[in-house]
């Protein structure tokens, strides 16, 4: 079930209030309306009626998808501060609703789930486009390891974020953006075939692969963190 509460916004302009519906869950089997929204970015957007500043609503959600074997757990990218805490309640929920607490039967579901947890909108989008893209998200934080080593400059910072938003033509695109506003920063093109190697090489990364068994928060800012 996907499930949305009234609530207000206010705009960062004119500060003007409007009313709008807040997302709580997202079942995208059910509503592919959704996730078609996300992955256009037109998800929980909307306008100011009174200056047209274009807002984002704030991420606190749960995202699932039983056929494609999602389970996400979204929230806010200022919440990235305290990753522990928010994983901690990412698998208490994911316990509660498909894990140990559930019934039997939610049980099963839940073995076919691979739970996340992301902080913000692009966050969230880049998980979708793994599964339309056959890539493994584990793979893909690896690959951003590899461009940081081999990309000089790069606009990491704790307010930074490198997220992979397409892929065509033998490359898979990334841009960098900032975390809370999601302007976008620059882009980058990478190689398919730099992905294809790491995801084939079972030595040479192992050890960091490994400090993501086991993980609901799957992105290379926490071995940095570490």
């Amino acid at each position: 079930m996907s499930l949305f509460y009234p609530a207000r916004a206010k705009c960062f302009k004119c500060n003007t209030e409007t009313e709008v519906e807040l997302a709580v869950s997202v079942n995208a089997e059910r509503r592919p309306d959704l996730r078609a929204a996300i992955l256009d970015r037109s998800f929980q957007a909307t306008d100011c009626p009174n200056c047209g500043t274009r807002m984002r609503l704030p991420a606190h959600m749960s995202y699932t998808d039983q056929t494609r074997g999602e389970w996400i757990l979204v929230d806010a990218p200022e919440q990235a501060a305290d990753a522990e805490g928010a994983e901690a309640e990412a698998r208490q929920v994911f316990d509660d609703l498909y894990g140990a607490n559930a019934p039997e039967v939610a049980q099963e579901i839940g073995r076919d789930l691979k739970p996340r947890l992301v902080f913000g909108w692009p966050a969230l989008r880049e998980k979708l486009l793994c599964g339309e893209y056959a890539l493994d998200d584990v793979v893909l934080e690896l690959l951003k390891i590899a461009i940081l080593r081999n990309v000089p400059k790069s606009p990491l910072s704790d307010a930074t974020e490198l997220r992979l938003v397409g892929a065509g033509d033998g490359a898979l695109k990334f841009a960098w953006f900032e975390s809370v506003s999601e302007q976008q920063i620059s882009l980058l093109d990478v190689p398919q075939d730099i992905y294809d190697d790491i995801a084939a090489d079972g030595t040479g990364w192992a050890a960091l692969r490994g400090q993501f068994d086991g993980q609901y928060y799957v992105d290379f800012k926490r071995l940095l963190v570490a």
